[in-house]
């Protein structure tokens, strides 16, 4: 939905991780803010808002015109969805102006009781094309929140294909894993980032080595701070409806200087300047910033936070607290055998009260003047008195204590939301299982030289990326791919005419539909509970991978047909910047240091990523110049087979990443015969 014209402004979009820093975005001249409730945000680390809170918040961005989005963003389980729905009441019935979501079942039980309750796709929902904005208008979205790795030309394409608002990030930290697909901090520490509790283990050091050495870098997998203050024009012209500020973890001083240097920047229409970014590097940076993704260069953006920074941080400006106030016109009539009223106006909203039926005066009566020093008196609230005018009759009287009262119904009145609708909708049981298949086996092979001979006797399905163009084997489409990406996707798809294929994303599902073809719906989709499966076969899936975060007993209690990952590494992070090559500086290839639409390497790059203790994790350079990396032990079932076929999955997974034939034959003839682990300390066990 591309947004232009002279006057337009794409919207400031501000965080709020505490009501401090709620009142520093709206003092910093924020359109709209984005905050948390206590439980299901995707930053549970920040301190976020209790239920009296949210209450209070929402109202006073209300009364400031600022709109507020509030994040119900983590992957749910089965038994939290009816406590998601009360919660989401709480926030409809506060007047939140939209919800930021990232489980499609949650979404959808939303969508059915609160249909007047704007929701945005949250960037954990990996949506980057305009293909996945179109599928998640259907689904009731509004918006659709872009990653950060888009450049200025794959955002414009999007803004103006998109039928729905774009949201993009233009300051704060980088997740050095593309959105919604790490599970780092799951795998080392079970502390899930899909659930609003990473524990950035991407800032810790790592080295990494490969054929052509070590890396230099001690932090091979931690950012810089994004800033795109020097691009403001830029932006403006790409049709981006909302700008977003990161930071629900920062200070209110943070949240003030950031916004406020947005805010006039975008008023102005300009670009920031040197000292501009400066001051916008004291506030908080990791060894300066970078805006290597929007540019589509990646080398030099690497950074962790120094002493120097912190010690830069500590002299920044201090918030003031919040100190506008907004201006009121106020008409009071007090009529004889009429109740008095009172009308207030913000210049958006009129309201108009009434109270009692005024008394003839015994001695001094009512005038203007005494009228307006009793209905002026807005301390406590944002409001300041600009008009004042009174209609008032001869020989009147009201006392100060109703004139008190008709100025506190007609404050509430002008802050209380609008009334929105409510569907019956039910409240979710236990779900009914699928009726049990026949068993099938399915694998991915990254290359067709890992594939043994055994494979084609073992496996029902086997999946090669789109790009080997291997005929005989069905396909496995890229977990990233924005409008040109998705595109040729679609032309390959026509030409190789695939049994089945490996989709990666809502887009990928409807590519594969358009193209006749079966879609088995991967474990990138994040499935966490049945409601969310649903949906997902409702756009066109013919199976869902239950995401390896959730319990079998979850799996048993899916009612759609599914699959679960029997045996491999986790993908634990898909990053566009190439890490192996550093950026670029030490790649032998003809490339940019990371991902790349229109060109593609010949073969994959094999390197491992070992941490402080010690464990390795094999980290592969895919064709398009993208890294994965793997978790460092297997997912390994061989032996109990009994355990994944009482989950009811009709499908066993079989992920191979840096196996070679040899090893990947000797997983086939374990599985076959039923063996246990050599070292039963080496693997990872579902449960």
């Amino acid at each position: 939905m591309m947004r232009s014209g002279a006057d337009f402004l794409p919207e400031l979009l501000a965080p709020a991780g505490s009501p401090e820093a709620l009142a520093a975005a709206i003092e910093g001249g924020a359109d709209a803010v984005y905050f948390g409730a206590v439980k299901f945000s995707a930053r549970m680390r920040a301190k976020n808002f209790s239920e009296t809170e949210l209450y209070d918040a929402i109202a006073l961005c209300r009364a400031y015109g600022v709109r507020s989005y509030i994040t119900v963003n983590t992957r749910l389980r089965d038994g939290e969805l009816p406590e998601m729905l009360d919660t989401v009441g709480i926030l409809h019935d506060a007047g939140a102006d939209a919800l930021i979501m990232a489980d499609l079942g949650a979404a959808a039980m939303v969508r059915e009781k609160y249909p007047a309750l704007e929701l945005h796709a949250s960037t954990q929902l990996s949506g980057c094309s305009a293909e996945d904005a179109r599928v998640l208008q259907t689904l009731g979205f509004s918006r659709m929140v872009c990653p950060r790795e888009l450049s200025l030309k794959q955002i414009s394409l999007l803004c103006g294909a998109s039928p729905i608002e774009i949201e993009m990030f233009i300051h704060g930290a980088h997740c050095v894993s593309y959105s919604g697909q790490c599970m780092l901090s799951y795998a080392m520490g079970g502390r899930s980032g899909n659930r609003g509790e990473c524990a950035q283990p991407c800032r810790l050091p790592y080295m990494i080595s490969c054929a052509a050495g070590a890396s230099k870098n001690e932090y091979p997998l931690s950012l810089k701070d994004m800033c795109l203050a020097g691009h403001i024009r830029e932006i403006i012209l790409s049709g981006a409806s909302s700008l977003k500020l990161e930071g629900r973890q920062k200070s209110a001083d943070y949240v003030w200087g950031v916004t406020k240097m947005y805010r006039t920047l975008l008023d102005e229409r300009r670009d920031a300047s040197t000292d501009e970014i400066a001051s916008l590097a004291a506030l908080f940076s990791r060894d300066g910033f970078s805006d290597g993704y929007f540019r589509d260069r990646y080398a030099d953006m690497l950074g962790v936070r120094r002493r120097d920074d912190t010690e830069m941080s500590k002299n920044a400006p201090a918030f003031p607290g919040l100190t506008k106030k907004i201006p009121l016109d106020a008409a009071f009539r007090m009529r004889a055998g009429e109740p008095i009223s009172l009308s207030l106006t913000n210049g958006e909203k009129t309201v108009t009260v009434c109270g009692d039926i005024p008394d003839a005066a015994r001695t001094a009566a009512m005038d203007a003047e005494n009228a307006k020093k009793n209905l002026s008196k807005f301390g406590g609230t944002p409001y300041v008195l600009r008009n004042f005018t009174a209609e008032i009759d001869d020989g009147l009287f009201c006392t100060p204590a109703k004139l008190n009262a008709l100025r506190r119904d007609a404050i509430a009145a002008l802050n209380a939301p609008a009334v929105r609708e409510i569907q019956d909708a039910a409240v979710p049981g236990k779900p009914a299982s699928a009726p049990a298949a026949p068993l099938r086996r399915t694998a991915e092979f990254l290359s067709p030289d890992q594939i043994p001979p055994e494979a084609e006797e073992f496996f029902d399905e086997i999946y090669l990326p789109l790009r080997c163009r291997a005929r005989d084997y069905s396909v496995m489409l890229p977990p990233y791919a924005p409008d040109k990406t998705l595109s040729r996707a679609e032309a390959a798809l026509s030409i190789v005419s695939p049994r089945s294929v490996l989709v990666q994303s809502p887009a990928q599902i409807a590519l594969a539909v358009r193209s006749g073809i079966p879609a088995f719906a991967s474990l990138r989709l994040n499935v966490f509970n049945d409601r969310c499966a649903q949906e997902i076969i409702r756009l066109g899936a013919a199976a869902i991978t239950a995401s390896p975060e959730i319990p079998l007993g979850a799996v048993r209690a899916m009612s759609v047909p599914r699959a679960v990952i029997a045996y491999g590494r986790l993908p634990l992070m898909l990053t566009l910047r190439c890490a192996i090559s550093d950026g670029g500086s030490c790649c032998t290839l003809d490339g940019t240091g990371g991902f790349h639409e229109n060109t593609e390497k010949p073969h994959l790059c094999r390197a491992s990523l070992t941490d402080r203790t010690g464990t390795s994790f094999p980290l592969i350079g895919m064709y398009d110049g993208s890294n994965v990396l793997y978790n460092s032990v297997p997912l390994y079932m061989a032996d109990r087979m009994d355990t994944l076929l009482r989950c009811g999955a009709g499908v066993h997974h079989f992920i191979f990443s840096d196996e070679t034939k040899a090893e990947a034959a000797r997983v086939i003839r374990a599985y076959r015969d039923g063996m246990p682990p050599a070292d039963p300390a080496a693997v990872r066990r579902l449960k």
